[in-house]
C-alpha cells in the first residue's frame, strides 16, 4: 500500500515517525551521510514542512520504499543546499514543478505481489502527479538511476553536467511523466 501525506499533521504523526526512522536507516546508516545523524535516529530536515508530499510504501504496517516532494516556488535541496551542481544553470520552477528528493527502498529484492517495490514507488509517484497537476520533477541522482527511469515510464532531461558531491557522482535532471498508462 502507498501513504500518501501532506506536511505532518497529528493525523500523520505515526507513520511520519516511521517515516523519519526509515529515512535514518537509509540514509545515515546505510549510505552513510554523516551530516544527518541525530541521537533520536529520526532523519528530519527544514524540508519537512506543510507543503511537503511524503510518499511510503507499506507492508506489514512497515516502511519499505519512501520519497518526497517539494514544491519548487519555496526552498528547496537544489535551490538551497547544494545549487552548485547546476554550474550556473536555471533549474525549472513553477506550481507545477516539484523537486523529487529522498527516494530509498529497504532493499532491492523486496517486492510487493511481485512487483519490486521500487517499481511500485516510481509508478505511484507518476500517477500521483498525473492526478494533482504536476507537470515535472526535478532531482538530483547517479546518472546510472537515468536508465531505470526510462525503463518506468520517466522522460528524462539533464539539467546540466554530472559533477561530484560529497564523493557520489550526481547529475540534476528534469523527469516528466509519461502519458502512457502503466503497467505491472
Amino acid at each position: 500500500m502507498i501513504k500518501i501525506c501532506i506536511g505532518h499533521s497529528r493525523a500523520n504523526a505515526a507513520i511520519m515517525e516511521k517515516i523519519w526512522r526509515f529515512r535514518h536507516q537509509q540514509f545515515v546508516e546505510r549510505r552513510g551521510w554523516e551530516a544527518l545523524r541525530k541521537s533520536d535516529r529520526r532523519e528530519i530536515d527544514q524540508f519537512d514542512h506543510d507543503c511537503a508530499i511524503h510518499f511510503s510504501v507499506l507492508k506489514n504496517n512497515a516502511v519499505i520504499g519512501y520519497s518526497r516532494l517539494l514544491p519548487t516556488v519555496q526552498p528547496h535541496l537544489l535551490s538551497t543546499v547544494y545549487p552548485q551542481i547546476m554550474r550556473g544553470q536555471k533549474w525549472p520552477r513553477s506550481h507545477d514543478v516539484f523537486e523529487w528528493t529522498r527516494w530509498a527502498v529497504a532493499s532491492g529484492d523486496e517486492k510487493i505481489d511481485g512487483v519490486p517495490v521500487s517499481r511500485v514507488l516510481m509508478i505511484g509517484l507518476m500517477e500521483f502527479c498525473r492526478v494533482a497537476g504536476i507537470t515535472s520533477l526535478i532531482g538530483e541522482t547517479h546518472p546510472k538511476l537515468i536508465n531505470s527511469l526510462h525503463a518506468n515510464g520517466w522522460q528524462t532531461h539533464i539539467l546540466s553536467e554530472p559533477s561530484t558531491f560529497e564523493k557520489e557522482l550526481v547529475v540534476p535532471l528534469e523527469v516528466i511523466p509519461s502519458s502512457f498508462p502503466q503497467t505491472f
